[in-house]
């Protein structure tokens, strides 16, 4: 009946006199290890803005936003509904347009703080004939490397190309379908029509 209260006691002696297992944070700092999954962070040079981060969240903490008068698409980061689970990181179509930081301190009492979110913007490229949202410019030309020769068979593709050496001014949207519209940047909707129209 004695024995478990002196291995009770002698536990407690062993404790008291041992370094402490748990870190002093918040007053000591915590440096975490390379494979902390933290907050996610865009990185410009690489995102296109395809927005796959935002359609693999399963927390919906990743929102896109296109403004069509300006041309911009912000992608935005709610760090107060992010689980960090990666999938952002995992299924981003240039492997480092997001990636998860060693950021770890998230408590907040203030949802709407600035410091909660974090934002990237990206020109986009509308229809020229219809004001449709066609894709990132970005993106059009992360297609454009990646199908190297074969990207010169495609009117977006040709006409971005175009634009890297030239000021093309983009056209006015019609009332109507024109073969001529055959060469410009339209919606792949928009060109199924063109062709339909030009062939019948």
């Amino acid at each position: 009946m004695y024995l478990p209260k002196i291995r009770e006691l002698k536990e407690a002696l062993t404790s008291f006199f041992s370094k402490p297992y748990t870190t002093k944070f918040p007053k000591t700092p915590y440096s975490a290890i390379t494979e902390f999954r933290g907050k996610p962070k865009y990185h410009t040079d690489y995102c296109v803005g395809c927005g796959t981060c935002a359609q693999v969240c399963p927390t919906n903490a990743i929102s896109i936003t296109d403004n069509l008068v300006n041309r911009i698409r912000q992608l935005t980061v709610n760090y107060t509904m992010c689980m960090y689970c990666g999938q952002c990181e995992e299924k981003c179509i240039t492997s480092l347009g997001i990636q998860l930081s060693n950021e770890h301190s998230t408590a907040t009492m203030n949802l709407s703080a600035p410091e909660n979110f974090e934002s990237i913007e990206k020109e986009i490229a509308l229809c020229e004939v219809s004001g449709q949202f066609v894709a990132c410019r970005d993106h059009l030309l992360f297609i454009k490397e990646r199908l190297g020769g074969k990207a010169y068979a495609h009117p977006n593709l040709l006409l971005l190309t175009q634009k890297q050496f030239f000021n093309l001014e983009p056209s006015k949207p019609k009332d109507r379908i024109r073969r001529e519209d055959q060469i410009k940047e339209v919606h792949p909707k928009i060109r199924y029509k063109i062709v339909v129209a030009d062939e019948f």
